[in-house]
């Protein structure tokens, strides 16, 4: 294994390898009042479509019609997201695959799932490439693309502790692979898109929707993504001990914004694609066009008033934690921290009539 590999995994098992350790000694914490006189949430976020509802929040005013001002604290990824989570930075927020450090790390709850349909989770290679020329070598895998040797070696552009990170994983190990055979480089979301198409990196592993459909746009190839293996896609709201403990009715009232702000969305496609589009130009995202954007809500379904009630909550991050535990990456008492920590309560109390 060469000095690149022995370091990111050195990298990948002290970011992963977590039990059930909750911090101690947390203290309530006092909250401000916003600007429309209404007790401030810290809200996380992150410039991907799970974040979008909060711009509807923002600009229909629920967030004044239930009782609550928003400090809205944006993330480049899940990682860095769970992190600040731990510190204390953040109250509520939509997750991705941060969720499963969170959870055992930092005793957040997970309280609904923000998604019930996702797809566009996909990792692209150059049309040129080997692994493109390769084809599909896997009966039971159709849509992948490349084999064990062209495979090995190559360079793959990720994000540690993001969706892009388990999608990786779970496609090297459909064709017997582990992150030991190739080389694996940490990365954000954007930093992926700039440094594949400047020629660096031979996979491009993309949880970004629109970032992905722009560079198939351009000629790249997916050879692999989720859905496409077999693996479902989703993410999750969380909320920190402290606030779900000591702020419980805010909570509900967010939930209660939240949703209506989904019932929007979802009941009108145009509605959808401006705000999708305006949130993403207010966050500063270039990897991303109008094309892009209608396939990202044409693949993408909020869970909502009609459907939170209905889904069994958590079951993809259980999934997830799940894979890494199978694969040594996790200590199997962070199964039984998450059924714990999963939390129907608040979804109950948000719908409740």
């Amino acid at each position: 294994m060469n000095k690149m590999k022995k370091v990111m995994t050195t990298l990948l098992i002290a970011t992963l390898t977590v039990g059930s350790v909750f911090a101690q000694g947390s203290k309530e914490t006092k909250l401000k009042v916003g600007e429309n006189g209404n007790p401030e949430i810290r809200i996380g976020a992150m410039a991907y479509y799970l974040s979008v509802p909060l711009q509807v929040i923002k600009d229909e005013g629920l967030d004044n019609k239930y009782g609550f001002a928003m400090d809205i604290i944006d993330f480049p990824s899940g990682g860095p997201m769970a992190e600040a989570l731990g510190a204390g930075d953040w109250d509520i927020g939509p997750i991705g695959a941060g969720g499963m450090v969170a959870i055992p790390r930092y005793n957040a709850k997970l309280i609904a799932d923000v998604e019930t349909k996702m797809d566009g989770a996909w990792i692209l290679a150059r049309p040129d490439s080997d692994i493109v020329k390769a084809g599909n070598t896997l009966a039971n895998y159709p849509d992948l693309l490349g084999s064990v040797a062209t495979l090995e070696d190559k360079t793959m552009l990720g994000t540690i502790g993001n969706i892009s990170h388990y999608m990786g994983l779970d496609y090297l190990s459909d064709f017997g692979l582990g992150m030991d055979d190739i080389n694996f480089i940490h990365m954000e979301t954007a930093q992926i898109y700039t440094a594949f198409v400047a020629g660096n990196g031979d996979l491009a592993c993309l949880g970004s929707p629109s970032a992905a459909m722009k560079l198939v746009k351009q000629g790249y190839v997916r050879v692999g993504g989720l859905t496409q293996q077999n693996k479902s896609q989703q993410d999750a709201m969380l909320v920190s001990d402290d606030f779900y403990t000591n702020h419980y009715d805010l909570t509900v009232n967010f939930m209660k914004a939240w949703y209506e702000a989904c019932d929007k969305l979802n009941a009108d496609p145009a509605y959808e694609f401006a705000k999708v589009k305006k949130f993403y130009g207010e966050v500063g995202r270039t990897d991303f066009d109008d094309n892009g954007i209608q396939q990202e809500c044409d693949f993408n379904t909020y869970t909502d008033s009609t459907t939170a009630l209905t889904n069994n909550t958590g079951e993809w991050m259980k999934g997830l934690i799940q894979f890494y535990v199978d694969n040594g990456s996790m200590d199997k008492s962070v199964i039984d921290t998450l059924k714990t920590n999963i939390k129907s309560d608040v979804v109950k109390a948000a719908l409740s009539k």
